[in-house]
């Protein structure tokens, strides 16, 4: 039989819950729409993330405050290390996309098998509990994890929109994003706009990851799931749409905790790779939103500087 409270409290969860969806689909969008790779080593940084917040809070003793900075440190550095020692130098040799896409799935496998040398394969978390106080809104259980989980997702939306917007920097990936041989035509420097790129997603994992390890138990091969889930969300939401990649999360994480209403939980997972296989067969290609053109090269050109015979009237 329906319930109305338990609806609207699994629905309530699962909005809060999809605060991390929403993160690690951003980043994955956005190394896809910049960098142009499928980067599947996705989940070596967010496990690398995680495991920082751990050592520092669990091993050293520090507080979440510094348990925040290492996962920003750990996330943010092997993200630089993928790039700088890894796609940069594919790029280089003018790589295959099938060697590219290869090269993460080996790094994703590597780290996490260093990680379970490490640190073994039995799940935990950042801090020693997973339990947070609840308060009952109108009846619904809202713990003191879900509205700072939710405010850490808008922060990150909301930066990520203006750095785009309203940076050099940002209009540099932009710029690169539509074509980057056009772009480092007119002196903009791909490679390191696309490292900055990978710096940013890094830095969003590292906010995904601690919320999503201060919430739910963490071994070294948990975020191989929580990419995929990434993946299926970029290519429902767009390729190249970094917002319908974040709406799409919300959607897709709203539907998989939803449906312990109409499915035992122990086929929740399946869910994930439901709509990973859904995605791939009926978008093969990625969805495509319909675009507006003009508005489109009016932000790459706002992006590009202008060329020495450009100014000189040339």
């Amino acid at each position: 039989m329906f319930d109305l409270a338990i609806a609207s409290q699994i629905l309530w969860t699962s909005f809060a819950t999809s605060s991390y969806f929403v993160l690690f689909a951003l980043a994955f969008a956005l190394v896809l729409k910049v960098n142009k790779v499928f980067n599947f080593a996705q989940a070596a940084i967010m496990s690398v993330a995680f495991y920082s917040a751990y050592v520092a809070v669990r091993v050293l003793g520090l507080n979440g405050f510094f348990g925040l900075i290492a996962c920003f440190a750990g996330g943010i550095i092997i993200a630089l290390i993928i790039e700088h020692f890894g796609f940069a130098k594919l790029r280089m040799r003018k790589a295959s996309p099938m060697f590219v896409f290869i090269f993460t799935l080996i790094v994703s496998q590597f780290v996490s098998y260093v990680l379970m040398l490490i640190f073994g394969t039995w799940p935990t978390t950042i801090f020693p509990t997973m339990f947070w106080p609840v308060t009952l809104v109108g009846g619904i259980a809202v713990s003191a994890w879900d509205l700072p989980a939710l405010s850490a997702m808008a922060t990150v939306l909301v930066a990520l929109w203006a750095f785009l917007r309203f940076t050099r920097w940002g209009q540099f990936m932009i710029a690169v994003a539509d074509n980057a041989d056009l772009a480092e035509l007119y002196g903009i420097k791909k490679d390191r706009v696309m490292l900055v790129s990978m710096a940013i997603a890094g830095a969003i994992c590292a906010v995904g990851m601690f919320l999503y390890g201060t919430r739910a138990q963490v071994q070294p091969s948990a975020a191989t799931e929580l990419m995929l889930f990434a993946v299926a969300a970029t290519i429902i939401g767009g390729i190249g749409n970094l917002w319908g990649a974040a709406l799409a999360a919300v959607v897709l994480g709203l539907v998989q905790n939803s449906s312990i209403l109409f499915i035992p939980s122990a086929w929740q997972g399946f869910m994930l790779y439901a709509f990973l296989f859904l995605a791939i067969v009926l978008f093969p290609r990625g969805f495509h939103w319909p675009e507006r053109a003009s508005k489109l090269k009016r932000k790459t050109a706002a992006a590009l500087p202008v060329s020495p015979s450009e100014a000189n009237g040339g």
